[in-house]
């Protein structure tokens, strides 16, 4: 039985969640993230994942913040038990779980334990949850101890901030609502890492603010009804200041809102009086919805989420001359074949015509997080398909897309 008192303000004694509820929500937690989401035929360790099982296979990774110590450490010990990569798999969606379970004992003790109940399982069915729960990168696991650090608080809390920043950096600083256990995020990155190349959190924010979809599917946002309960109101904080601090990073995406993804779940969960549990349930099937799309796009391939492009390509030319074409990326201080989009974006690239290379990698889901880059184009630009590039041999298409900034 989980221990139902915890220190705080914030944290105080409720009624224990009991063991068949805990258990049947890891249980349905482990089902979406073992048998639902995944085609386990086209499972793939791509972009900074396969650094992770480098370090798996006993390979010296340097440390960066795409690689943290603690973390291919923990990979690199496991990998002395066993060399099948299955096992990160698994590790990851037990993590998951674990994160579903922290995440109906924190708002159980923030809000009430019935709006406990009805956040674990939003969490457990919420597809960028389900979908990172998948991945041996370096998300579930920091995300499912911040998620326990604002469940226990305390002592507690802080050790686990500690620890959560120790492999994903951004958390000492979302944490912040957490109050003074979040100072743990000042210690855990006690080692020197190289940061990313950024722009000024200026720029980032004025490009990312519309990007609230990160925070899941958009019926998720009933919960801020739940804003009627006075208890609910921190948790609406801290779905904003996750937004905020994540929409300063260049490359911004789902896997760094997922905090805020877990508090809106919440929210939507402190709406559950109104109309009998209308808006949770609303919320529940937005998430079953959002699961159907999410399958097939999971390492998904050319046939199956690059349809639509392979059409296109077949009926457009190659590219217009004079068009200048940009990356989905955000800019570099290394070697950049092409500028970042950032540069049209800012207005310090002008051109009569200026062109994404959109391909379907910008509609799959993997680790990679090309989709969320394809998902922020789509955002902030209007897009109008004007070239085709069509590789022989087989390659994936590429279909240029003139774009217009939206604002």
């Amino acid at each position: 039985m989980i221990s139902a008192y915890c220190e705080g303000k914030y944290h105080r004694r409720v009624d224990p969640i009991r063991p068949r509820p805990a258990l049947a929500l890891v249980l349905l937690a482990l089902v979406v993230r073992l048998g639902v989401v995944p085609s386990w035929s086209r499972l793939a360790f791509g972009g900074h994942e396969a650094l992770y099982l480098e370090a798996f296979r006993g390979g010296n990774v340097p440390a960066s913040t795409q690689a943290y110590p603690l973390l291919t450490a923990l990979y690199r010990g496991i990998g002395l038990l066993t060399q099948e990569p299955m096992v990160l798999v698994v590790l990851s969606a037990l993590a998951g779980a674990a994160a579903v379970l922290g995440a109906a004992v924190w708002i159980g003790r923030w809000v009430g334990p019935g709006a406990g109940l009805w956040t674990g399982v939003l969490v457990a069915l919420l597809p960028e949850h389900a979908a990172w729960s998948t991945s041996a990168y370096n998300v579930i696991l920091p995300q499912a101890l911040i998620v326990w650090a604002f469940a226990l608080g305390g002592w507690r809390g802080l050790v686990l901030v500690a620890l959560a920043a120790s492999m994903r950096m951004e958390l000492m600083v979302m944490a912040a609502p957490l109050g003074w256990p979040a100072l743990g995020g000042i210690v855990g990155p006690m080692w020197q890492l190289q940061l990313p190349d950024v722009s000024p959190p200026g720029e980032a924010l004025r490009m990312n603010l519309a990007m609230v979809g990160y925070l899941g599917p958009p019926v998720l946002f009933l919960g801020l009804l739940g804003l009627r309960d006075r208890k609910a109101w921190r948790l609406g904080g801290v779905v904003l200041w996750v937004h905020l601090v994540g929409a300063s990073f260049d490359d911004y995406g789902a896997r760094h809102a997922l905090l805020g993804s877990t508090a809106l779940c919440g929210l939507v969960a402190a709406a559950a009086d109104r109309w009998r549990g209308l808006i949770p349930a609303l919320g529940i099937l937005g998430c079953i919805w959002g699961l159907v799309a999410l399958r097939p796009a999971w390492h998904g391939t050319q046939a199956t989420v690059g349809k639509e492009l392979v059409a296109l390509s077949e009926v457009l030319g190659p590219l217009p001359e004079g068009c200048v074409e940009v990356t989905e990326e955000p800019p570099l201080q290394s070697a950049q074949a092409l500028p970042s989009h950032q540069a049209f974006f800012s207005g310090e690239l002008r051109a009569r015509c200026v062109v994404w290379g959109e391909e379907f990698w910008h509609r799959q889901w993997s680790s990679r997080g090309l989709q969320d880059r394809g998902l922020r184009m789509r955002t902030i630009y209007w897009m109008t398909p004007v070239g085709a590039q069509v590789p022989d041999g087989g390659g994936p298409v590429r279909i240029y897309q003139r774009l217009e900034t939206v604002w």
